[in-house]
């Protein structure tokens, strides 16, 4: 995911369209500094996660399931938005893009869907609190 987001923002920076760099332009901005905080929860979750499985075994259910919740789409949108900002070369064989667009789209399914994932946060959530039923 960082990957991606890096080669995004390379390629932002080199690629000129209409006189200047399209990284100048604020919709791509916008768009690397959302795979830039996407990331950035990413790695937040993933560490709280790595935390609980070293301090906190009962909570440890809990932190997987937030971190397969997050994780996995995250990664998807952050590959789908490589190939978008690449183009049309993103596309093709010349390119990464499309291998970390595949890997995501695999990770996500590996993990499970998101769906599954926050059902069974909710679940442990509430066996956790039972005073907000």
């Amino acid at each position: 995911m960082g990957r991606a987001m890096e080669l995004t923002v390379e390629y932002a920076k080199a690629r000129m369209q209409f006189g200047r760099a399209i990284g100048s332009y604020q919709a791509v901005k916008h768009g690397c500094a959302d795979m830039y905080s996407a990331w950035e929860q990413a790695v937040s979750v993933l560490r709280f996660a790595a935390w609980t499985a070293d301090h906190d075994r009962p909570g440890l259910p809990a932190a997987a399931s937030l971190a397969q919740t997050y994780i996995g789409p995250a990664f998807f949108e952050t590959a789908a938005a490589m190939v978008h900002y690449h183009g049309g070369i993103g596309y093709t064989w010349e390119h990464d893009a499309h291998l970390y667009y595949k890997r995501a789209k695999s990770s996500e399914l590996l993990l499970g869907p998101p769906g599954a994932h926050r059902a069974r946060l909710a679940d442990q959530l509430l066996d956790n609190h039972p005073e907000v039923q």
